[in-house]
């Protein structure tokens, strides 16, 4: 695995599963693990999306959204996909890889948006040991087809 992954998911349901991809498959700290804190919820719109842009994506090229039962109900994970698909400065936008998890429920709207568009890569996992890493080139060679990003909806502004 040649490229900087970011890993967005449901903290409380999703963890280990997490864990696992980090555990597993990182290879010279290519996994990223800076997710988001709800201690940012005293900070404004603006200053938690450039902490998101500059320190939570900072180096990644990819995001990995790891889809369980709950992860659509999840502010900071739509954040995350918003922010991985905006370019800022130099840093260009990631590819988005979505790993449906043995109980996925629904999808995020904006992650769902971007696979329908073409954009995001989807695989299962139990796919995962063989197929992961050319997923992720996938989804990084999909960067360059920003003409498929769907980024458009409103943030979500609260979990449910």
């Amino acid at each position: 695995m040649a490229h900087k992954v970011f890993v967005s998911y449901h903290h409380a349901n999703d963890q280990s599963r997490a864990n696992h991809i980090r555990s597993t498959y990182s290879e010279n700290d290519t996994i990223i693990d800076r997710s988001l804190q709800d201690a940012y919820d005293n900070k404004t719109d603006d200053q938690i999306l450039e902490l998101i842009r500059t320190y939570h994506l900072k180096n990644s090229t990819v995001t990995i959204v790891l889809i369980g039962s709950e992860t659509a109900k999840r502010k900071w994970v739509d954040w995350e996909i918003y922010s991985s698909l905006r370019p800022y400065g130099a840093r260009s936008r990631n590819g988005l890889l979505a790993v449906y998890l043995p109980d996925a429920g629904t999808v995020p709207a904006r992650l769902q948006d971007n696979i329908d568009s073409g954009y995001a890569v989807t695989m299962r996992w139990e796919n995962i040991s063989w197929q992961l890493n050319s997923k992720i080139e996938e989804a990084f060679n999909n960067r360059d087809k920003g003409y498929l990003v769907e980024n458009s909806r409103p943030r979500r502004i609260r979990n449910s």
